[in-house]
């Protein structure tokens, strides 16, 4: 006999392109940056970088501050490199952002931005997913929904098209796919810019 569920329905969307400079513009701060943004998209988060101008403020950090894409508290700590360059992105995908804080002056300029793959969270607790639709962003790319946290095992991949706003409408037959500990979402933003997930919640 087929599980019947409470189906529920989540949207997530965010077009905001890679930067360096989308949470907070070259600066720098005594402690705390000024945000220029501090969410992205629609239930969304963001790998948060770090770039930086000179080549003297190796070792310093900057403590990012705010929520995780389940809404739950989060902080990440970005060391800052010895040159000129931009970190790899956070491994916590920050759907809000409370505060950014060095942790010494920098001598250089430092600006924080986000990467270009976006998460969300479908669900944190035992799930199945049973339909998906998701819009493509104007290149050929996957959609993935993962097991357990946003780098997670997929266990189910949509691939869209190259045609912007095109939807790719996937109906999972029987009971849906189920996902023992939490679902999530990824995709790049330039591949997919908004995903319609119904599950059981």
């Amino acid at each position: 006999m087929s599980y019947m569920g409470d189906v529920k329905s989540k949207f997530f969307e965010d077009t905001n392109a890679t930067s360096a400079t989308y949470v907070a513009a070259a600066d720098t701060p005594a402690s705390t940056f000024t945000l220029a943004n501090s969410s992205f998209g629609t239930n969304t988060g963001r790998s948060i970088t770090a770039t930086t101008a000179g080549a003297s403020d190796g070792g310093k950090t900057v403590t990012i501050v705010g929520t995780d894409v389940n809404g739950d508290a989060a902080t990440e700590v970005i060391t800052l490199p010895g040159s000129a360059t931009t970190t790899a992105g956070t491994t916590t995908f920050f759907q809000t952002i409370t505060s950014a804080t060095v942790s010494a002056q920098p001598a250089a300029n430092v600006s924080l931005g986000i990467t270009g793959t976006v998460a969300g969270g479908i669900f944190a607790g035992a799930t199945r997913v049973r339909q998906v639709n998701a819009a493509s962003g104007g290149a050929i790319g996957n959609v993935n929904f993962r097991n357990s946290g946003t780098a997670g095992t997929a266990l189910l991949i949509i691939r869209v098209g190259a045609t912007a706003g095109d939807i790719n409408t996937v109906n999972i037959p029987q009971d849906g796919i189920r996902f023992t500990d939490g679902a999530y979402v990824t995709f790049l933003e330039t591949q997919v810019n908004a995903v319609t997930v119904y599950y059981d919640g």
